[in-house]
């Protein structure tokens, strides 16, 4: 018996140029199978879709809904939120899904860090990208769950202290579900969401190796971080090209060594770590349409840049100017475009008249100049990002 499956990108199943191929049954909505059954699909020709004077649609066990021409919907998997500290337990809803992955900062004191925790590692344990700290397993009053609906904070300072603000960027990779990689030459465990392009891996590393990552495309974007000894974090951007990082917790530009994210392809990922059998946390990105985008430009030093191609409207943007020194910015629409915070400090949320971003529909737009405007977009410098959309 002969199936077909349908995955990745829509396909057309009732293609008007050949007499060769799938044949589905034809018909208006008035004329659909008098009993329906999950997973029937048809071809309705009273319906239009995108460039098409009819639709394919299928049943799923409650209605019919169209599938032809029609790009799907960008995953559920990130959102900002903001909360307020109350100083005892504090359960952190409105997500929409169970978050895997975790970044918090208090925005009003310029002491706290930024703290990271993901399902992989599992709760109470913390790493923070504005140090080379490693991996600390927090006490119950650090973040203590992962929720359906979001995440639940103990009372902490760091993200939970009364009276203060804080913000909490969101990943949703595969409620915390792991398998074994073996792809590489070290062994890694690794939980994978391919939809929303992102993956997070752990594995022990001992000099020159390789880790599969589980995506099944070349990742974008890898942040790569030591668990069991204070390690910088790094960074590959595809932009910068392979043998070259971007240390997260500093303010460096690009840096080449050849033996640095040396190959990545839509297997592995290999890099020289410090040479010492060390434990690393790696999290893949890869470009999902209408959901992520991963690029560059170049500054011009006026108002009114836009940057664009990114086919949606980002919440969220991480940028590095890679040509020369200074901070990380990360903003997003639920705070703003002009309120910063620079992941490799634990400086509280700051503003410049250089920078000051607007979210457009298709990107970006660097309108800011003056003091910080470096950051953004620099006369002739050089920048990369990460950009998301929250569905």
């Amino acid at each position: 018996m002969a199936t077909t499956k349908v995955s990745g990108e829509l396909v057309d199943l009732n293609e008007s140029t050949s007499e060769s191929g799938l044949k589905i049954p034809t018909g208006t909505q008035f004329n659909r199978p008098a009993t329906d059954v999950a997973g029937m699909v048809r071809n309705n020709t009273n319906e239009t879709s995108e460039s098409s004077a009819s639709c394919e649609e299928y049943y799923n066990g409650a209605a019919w809904k169209k599938i032809n021409n029609v790009p799907p919907p960008p995953p559920l998997a990130f959102k900002t939120v903001l909360y307020a500290g109350n100083g005892s337990s504090n359960s952190i809803t409105g997500l929409g899904f169970q978050p895997d992955w975790v970044w918090i900062k208090q925005r009003d004191t310029a002491v706290e860090n930024h703290n990271l925790y993901d399902s992989s590692r599992g709760v109470r344990n913390f790493i923070t990208t504005n140090s080379n700290a490693a991996n600390v397993f927090g006490s119950a009053q650090r973040l203590n769950a992962f929720d359906s609906d979001g995440f639940t904070v103990g009372t902490d300072n760091e993200i939970n202290d009364s009276g203060s603000n804080y913000v909490a960027w969101c990943w949703k990779a595969n409620g915390g579900t792991t398998s074994s990689n073996t792809d590489g030459s070290t062994t890694s465990t690794v939980q994978v969401y391919p939809e929303a392009g992102f993956s997070i891996s752990i594995a022990t590393w001992a000099g020159q190796s390789t880790i599969g990552h589980g995506l099944g495309k070349t990742p974008e974007v890898i942040i790569q971080k030591g668990l069991s000894a204070a390690e910088n974090w790094f960074v590959y951007h595809s932009a910068l090209g392979t043998g070259k990082y971007i240390q997260l917790n500093g303010t460096a530009g690009v840096q080449t060594r050849a033996d640095s994210f040396s190959t990545v392809n839509s297997t592995i990922i290999e890099n020289d770590t410090t040479g010492a059998s060390v434990e690393y946390i790696t999290y893949s990105f890869v470009s999902v349409d209408g959901y992520s985008k991963f690029g560059s430009y170049t500054g011009n030093g006026n108002t009114g840049q836009s940057i664009t191609g990114l086919g949606f409207s980002p919440n969220f943007l991480m940028i590095k100017i890679t040509d020369a020194t200074d901070n990380w910015v990360i903003l997003d629409s639920v705070r703003g475009g002009t309120n910063i915070l620079a992941p490799n400090s634990t400086a509280q949320e700051y503003s410049e008249s250089g920078v000051n971003i607007t979210f457009d529909t298709d990107g970006f737009s660097l309108s800011g100049s003056g003091a910080g405007q470096g950051q953004v977009n620099g006369n002739g410098n050089s920048y990369i990002y990460m950009a998301f959309l929250t569905a």
